[in-house]
């Protein structure tokens, strides 16, 4: 009899995800199917579309794992207490987050997940999904990161990191693996956290905290970092042994999600910016500066590794740090590891399977390894569904002809919505739903932020290179099949990926990850001399598509020129007058 595990991840980026004797089936993130960006939501819906994939209820599930130790929130409360006894004036906030965590009713609503779902999963499950008495175990968040990071490739040894907010006591643990055993080297305390510390200053900077960091992030490069020495010396002091503190009485994450910053703040870099306002000189070298304390600060925390296991050269990165693209690059430039991977959902939604992987003795790793892990759509349900959209009849093409027609469409300059087989897992698009455009064209980069994208301009776009041109057009020493590793650019043949500091978040694609992605990039290369297709999600202010409805809607209200959606492409022109949304 098969044995089903559910994986569940809720008050972050909630998820699930379903494994059946220890084959990862399917795993999908809250928001695809709610609409609702960055859902940190009990997974609902999630639970019950990875059953769907499954074909299974829940009373098939023998055990569900969750990514959190409930109990567990002694150092929390404490360092809460300690904040409220030092800054009084800042109990307000506090009690507030605590009622939005347990209760989720305060004013300013981050997430609409909270603490007290993690004690009642029997009830919510009862009741909005189907029955369910059997085993529910806990786990703790920082080994749910590093289990599902370190299932990516088989590595007999190696360093292990997972650094994020914070989990339940800690917000940074550095670990050893070698053939299986696991040793802790370090654990940071909770409020100590190079998470709390980035998404304040990305608040300050006028972004959405837990949402805008990758905006501070791609302004960084316009800048130089003038205060870098000032926020080491205020805000992030560096300790012996790798150690660090974060001053919470000038950089107090909470109060930030308020939209309060301490009048220190205020004095070391001038006035908050607000989201409408043009990012001024300071703000741009605030951002500089806030990057390159951050990546200071995480060779720090690694240097305890490089003393201590100086033989092992590979690492591996987990937890919403990790998502920091440029600081991962920096550490492979910088040679302090020779190899570094990150899964496709470093993030707390890779934690649903990460918890699974806890527990599981048996496990197909080449399952956990794939990103597309969403659901398939048939071509009669694509049919079914450009027929409920009101569109003309348009006839299915075989591949070869498929991607023959969309490279062409490419080399002409044409923008195209990219709708293939099963949704990737994570925050990448990476070439199953993706808007994607000839990176030789410098003036597309502008005219996808501002006219598709509808967002900043400073903002780069990500190259897809097939594996075996990558090490042709970027200075990287290693494949980068998730999207996580920023490289220099080497060729000045793809000014539209190529970011200002002359660095692109590289995307390399293997025939046997993404068979019919990599034939559409080397047709293009056939036809351009360049293997390489700008590649950023398929979205327009809202999660990436995951259905062809989502699809097929986003098209229409997006300035794209065409959409190839399973064995169909439709052009703008296809569109009968009167088809609204």
């Amino acid at each position: 009899m098969a044995k089903y595990i559910l994986g569940l991840c809720t008050m972050g980026n909630s998820s699930a995800a379903i494994f059946k004797d220890g084959t990862l089936i399917a795993a999908v993130e809250e928001e695809r199917l709610t609409r609702k960006k960055n859902d940190g939501a009990f997974p609902f819906e999630s639970i019950k579309e990875v059953l769907s994939i499954a074909n299974i209820t829940i009373s098939d599930v023998e055990q569900i794992c969750v990514y959190w130790n409930r109990w567990r929130f002694r150092t929390r409360a404490i360092e809460t207490f300690k904040k409220i006894i030092k800054n009084p004036k800042n109990t307000l906030i506090l009690f507030e987050r605590i009622v939005d965590l347990f209760f989720n009713n305060s004013v300013k609503n981050i997430n609409d997940g909270n603490w007290k779902d993690l004690f009642n999963i029997n009830q919510l499950i009862n009741k909005n999904v189907g029955r369910f008495s059997r085993k529910i175990s806990f786990i703790d968040h920082h080994l749910s990161h590093q289990r599902y990071a370190e299932a990516m490739l088989d590595w007999d040894k190696f360093i292990s990191l997972s650094y994020d907010g914070g989990g339940e006591e800690f917000s940074t643990v550095l670990s050893v693996v070698k053939n299986g055993e696991r040793n802790v080297l370090s654990r940071h305390k909770w409020p100590n956290s190079l998470g709390h510390f980035y998404s304040t200053f990305t608040g300050f900077l006028g972004f959405k905290m837990l949402e805008g960091e990758y905006k501070m992030m791609g302004l960084a490069p316009y800048g130089k970092p003038k205060y870098k020495n000032l926020i080491l010396e205020k805000i992030l002091l560096l300790k012996p042994f790798g150690k660090y503190e974060l001053n919470t009485n000038v950089c107090d994450y909470h109060a930030a999600l308020q939209g309060i910053f301490s009048s220190e703040m205020k004095l070391l870099f001038g006035t908050p910016r607000k989201n409408e306002e043009k990012p001024t000189k300071q703000h741009i070298n605030l951002a500089a500066s806030v990057q390159a304390a951050f990546e200071d600060t995480l060779a720090h925390i690694l240097s305890l590794a490089a003393s201590s296991q100086s033989s092992i050269k590979k690492l591996v990165i987990s937890g919403g740090c990790a998502l920091n693209v440029t600081a991962n690059g920096k550490l492979l430039s910088n040679k302090m590891f020779k190899q570094i991977i990150i899964p496709p959902a470093p993030h707390d939604a890779g934690c649903a399977i990460g918890a699974c992987l806890a527990v599981l003795d048996k496990i197909n790793y080449e399952s956990v390894r794939s990103p597309y892990l969403g659901r398939a759509f048939s071509e009669n349900e694509i049919k079914a569904a450009i027929k409920d959209k009101g569109l003309k009849s348009i006839k299915p093409l075989k591949d070869d002809q498929l991607i023959s027609t969309t490279a062409s469409l490419l080399a002409e300059k044409k923008i195209i919505a990219w709708f293939q087989g099963s949704a990737e897992f994570g925050p990448r698009a990476l070439g199953n739903r993706s808007y994607l455009a000839d990176p030789r064209d410098d003036k597309i980069r502008d005219e996808i932020n501002k006219k598709i994208k509808k967002r900043e301009l400073f903002r780069p776009f990500a190259p897809s290179v097939t594996v075996e041109d990558a090490y042709r057009f970027f200075s990287i020493s290693q494949d980068s099949p998730f999207m996580n590793i920023v490289s220099g650019v080497k060729s000045d043949l793809v000014p539209a990926i190529t970011h200002v500091d002359n660095t692109a978040r590289i995307h390399t694609v293997s025939k046997e990850s993404n068979f019919l992605y990599h034939k559409l990039i080397t047709k293009f290369g056939k036809i351009s001399r360049v293997p390489v297709l700008l590649n950023t999600s398929f979205n327009i202010q809202e999660p990436i598509v995951y259905t062809p409805e989502d699809a097929l809607q986003t098209f229409i209200k997006s300035g794209v020129d065409a959409l190839v959606i399973g064995p169909f492409i439709i052009k703008r022109s296809d569109i009968p007058k009167g088809v609204t949304l």
